[in-house]
């Protein structure tokens, strides 16, 4: 009998090895992707950053527009707790204010914000934020509400952000807000 055989065998499972350690792989528990358990990470609910309706929905947006020419923009945000009931971020809200002159003229005011999303629906299989609100304190020191809505407007056919309160751009300010929001107990009154 020729030891030929266990010769491959052996050269086969040095092979094996050195292929394992190549790719990174260790004796320690290696198992497929399908049979991992789940994290926050892997939560996979998203938003819509601008005005292009279903398409283009992300997690955790650096920006999110909710109109054009002029809307509000909340930017430079980080964001806690996506994938929750609701998520918050923190960043920069700039208002363009009507000035003299074309829009394109016009320079924002930029304020801190909180940025609120809130109401996971679905839509198609897709998990998404359906409101949203930028808290921020106005030029006269109160804290104010632009609250939104992404939805369909009667005789449309694609959703975007809409103001909850039309004509208004969704403001809502008073004392209640000047504490600021609280992440654990403010609902928006939408």
């Amino acid at each position: 009998m020729s030891s030929a055989p266990r010769v491959l065998g052996i050269i086969a499972a040095a092979a094996v090895t050195g292929a394992l350690a190549a790719c990174g792989a260790t004796g320690q528990s290696v198992q497929p992707a399908a049979v991992r358990s789940p994290s926050a990470a892997a939560v996979q609910v998203r938003v819509q950053p601008d005005v292009t309706g279903w398409s283009g929905m992300v997690q955790r947006p650096d920006v999110i527009y909710v109109g054009m020419g002029g809307a509000p923009v909340a930017r430079r945000l980080a964001w806690r707790h996506w994938g929750s009931r609701s998520a918050w971020a923190s960043g920069k809200l700039d208002i363009y204010w009507p000035q003299p002159g074309p829009i394109s003229g016009w320079h924002p005011a930029t304020y801190p914000v909180t940025v609120r999303l809130q109401d996971i629906q679905t839509h198609n299989g897709q998990r998404y934020y359906r409101k949203m609100a930028y808290i921020y304190v106005n030029r006269q020191g109160i804290a104010t509400s632009l609250q939104f809505r992404f939805s369909v407007q009667p005789g449309g056919s694609a959703p975007s952000w809409n103001p909850t309160r039309p004509g208004t751009a969704g403001g809502r300010s008073g004392p209640s807000m000047a504490a600021g929001p609280d992440p654990a107990t403010q609902e928006l009154n939408i």
